[in-house]
């Protein structure tokens, strides 16, 4: 590993070395959450999006990359409002490494392996062979059925030195108020941040919720409907039974998702998507029409 800051070379280390480079710092974190009291990742060889706003200390970055992290993030702040050692012109250190993510999730070994007992609200009414994990949250007035399982490891794997490694998961989940945990669901745990469920939400039987995922409120999934890993779902969607969605997307406030559709990219506010890769329904109406008109 090779350190540097604005160009500056510090320090070269191994993985034996992370412990005496981290022990400054409180935790890992991703860039959108970071502080400057803790360790990020970056895996591009160019800054964009996170990358120039986060408030991150420390970001691990590939050996190849150019330009500086973090030197936009005075940008819509005060100065009085940043931190008394951050001036605006402040920038995060950056560490280059030969795979940022290997490195992170040895550095959460360390700084985020902190077991916490569930903490579920007294008012919450859990079924018999509900399983709840370590560092899960549940709100108020909850109802969790039978075979649901909260805070398990997320499905994520990586490969270094040729082998696929899995992918521990830290953050736990948070479940808000009011919300209803349908039969055999189950809700990932987060990778540094929690995997969170806003109030108000309805889990029908055998749904998954994949690692990441930030759920509004007000949203109803019915049965064998799944999100993969870092979807963000605002609030007041509803997924009909069996619909699935790619990581990474936005699924936007009021919108709905068909039964069987796949939703392969993010779905604006208020629509309707249908059909395999989902489209806005009228069309995929429109296209099975024709479809059904043509000879066989």
């Amino acid at each position: 590993m090779t350190s540097n800051n604005a160009g500056t070379p510090l320090a070269s280390a191994q993985d034996k070395d992370l412990p005496e480079l981290i022990k400054n710092y409180n935790k890992c974190a991703s860039l959108s959450f970071a502080t400057e009291n803790d360790i990020s990742f970056y895996t591009e060889n160019e800054p964009h999006g996170h990358a120039k706003t986060t408030k991150a200390g420390l970001v691990f970055v590939p050996m190849d990359f150019k330009g500086e992290i973090g030197s936009d993030s005075h940008i819509g702040s005060e100065s009085s409002a940043l931190p008394p050692d951050r001036s605006p012109a402040a920038k995060s250190k950056i560490l280059r490494v030969e795979n940022p993510y290997h490195s992170i999730i040895e550095c959460a070994k360390i700084l985020n392996n902190h077991q916490k007992s569930p903490n579920i609200d007294p008012t919450t009414k859990i079924y018999p062979n509900v399983s709840i994990y370590q560092n899960v949250k549940i709100g108020k007035n909850c109802v969790i059925h039978s075979g649901a399982v909260i805070g398990s490891r997320g499905f994520g794997f990586y490969e270094f030195e040729g082998k696929r490694r899995e992918v521990p998961h830290f953050g736990g989940v948070v479940i808000g108020d009011n919300c209803e945990i349908g039969a055999n669901s189950v809700i990932a745990a987060g990778f540094l941040e929690p995997t969170t469920l806003g109030d108000n939400c309805k889990l029908d039987s055998l749904v998954q919720i994949g690692h990441n995922c930030k759920i509004g409120n007000d949203c109803i999934f019915c049965a064998q409907s799944g999100l993969a890993g870092s979807v963000i779902v605002e609030n007041g969607v509803t997924l009909a039974g069996g619909a699935q969605v790619s990581g990474h997307l936005t699924l936007g406030e009021g919108c709905s998702i068909a039964a069987k559709a796949g939703v392969t990219k993010s779905v604006p506010s208020g629509k309707i998507y249908a059909g395999f890769p989902a489209i806005p329904i009228m069309k995929w109406n429109r296209s099975i029409a024709l479809f059904l008109k043509k000879p066989l």
